[in-house]
């Protein structure tokens, strides 16, 4: 792309975006414990200690190293402010070119979308919580690429199967997978009665979006056809709290619903688990400095690794 002069005011247009939400990414699984807390040079890939005071985004080892990767590549990609707009206006294109039904159920895919980082965050919690138990407790150090690789892997899986409860809970049981199979769930039992309470929040919550559209701005934005129905877009009127029973036809739907809580209540078990561990390794350290300043200042206090730091 570099190497074509035609190709140099878009690169930066099209990479950007991209290279923002792998950094992005890779601090989050950095934080989580799933990746090595360090940068490589984007030139030499050793251990980086400066990036680009303009994008944040390029890393590298010396001085030398940006220079030379400034005047080779990252000139013509570097991301500047004035070219955010572009971004927006070309991947916009690209959404909408891919995925048409965007401007005729906007509400729909807004959720899916917003779902999309909550799947990539509980699957880097659970990632780096298997790190941490593997560190901790075998002595075996998983972080790295393949880790890396698993969670991006399972965000997707469970990107797909939410995904599929979205349409199912917008009238469309068939949406689900049923990737465990199938389960019967009867709206008279205890676990469907909790889900439906708290379904319905949500369902009240996307009729009242679904209201503003249609009082200020119907001809413009709203596609329903059914005139019976005073509604702005059609998936809204057809939303079900109790997709999932089985008298709606919702057994691959319950079967679903049920995986990605128990996925859900994994994490936040993982999330407090991580917590407490990182808090009796304070306390650890506190320890072991107030024991050594006790001896006096000649004293040394050893050296404590931090989990997940090298």
């Amino acid at each position: 792309v570099v190497r074509r002069r035609w190709l140099r005011p878009i690169a930066p247009i099209i990479m950007s975006p991209v290279v923002a939400l792998y950094c992005r990414a890779r601090r989050m699984l950095k934080k989580r414990g799933v990746s090595r807390r360090r940068w490589a040079c984007s030139l030499c890939r050793r251990r980086a200690r400066w990036k680009c005071v303009r994008c944040l985004r390029s890393y590298y080892c010396s001085r030398q190293c940006q220079n030379v990767s400034w005047h080779i590549v990252h000139k013509h990609v570097c991301y500047k402010p004035a070219r955010f707009w572009w971004s927006v206006i070309v991947y916009g294109a690209v959404t909408l070119f891919l995925f048409p039904g965007i401007l005729k159920e906007p509400l729909v895919y807004d959720l899916g979308v917003a779902l999309l980082p909550l799947s990539f965050f509980v699957m880097g919690v659970i990632g780096g919580g298997m790190a941490t138990f593997a560190k901790k407790f075998l002595g075996v150090d998983l972080r790295g690429r393949w880790l890396e690789l698993t969670v991006v892997l399972q965000t997707l899986w469970l990107a797909m199967v939410t995904w599929g409860l979205v349409w199912a809970f917008f009238g469309q049981p068939e949406a689900c997978w049923g990737w465990v199979g199938t389960l019967s769930l009867g709206k008279n039992m205890g676990i469907s009665r909790w889900f439906q309470s708290v379904f319905r929040p949500f369902q009240a919550w996307f009729l009242f979006m679904d209201r503003v559209p249609h009082r200020f701005a119907s001809s413009l934005l709203c596609t329903s056809t059914n005139e019976e129905r005073d509604v702005c877009y059609d998936a809204v009127s057809l939303a079900n709290p109790g997709f999932f029973l089985q008298e709606e036809g919702g057994e691959k739907c319950a079967a679903d619903l049920m995986s990605v809580m128990s996925i859900y209540v994994l994490a936040v078990v993982t999330l407090f688990w991580g917590d407490l561990v990182k808090r009796r390794e304070r306390d650890r350290r506190a320890q072991v400095a107030g024991h050594g300043h006790g001896h006096g200042h000649a004293a040394r206090v050893p050296r404590m690794d931090r989990p997940h730091q090298e």
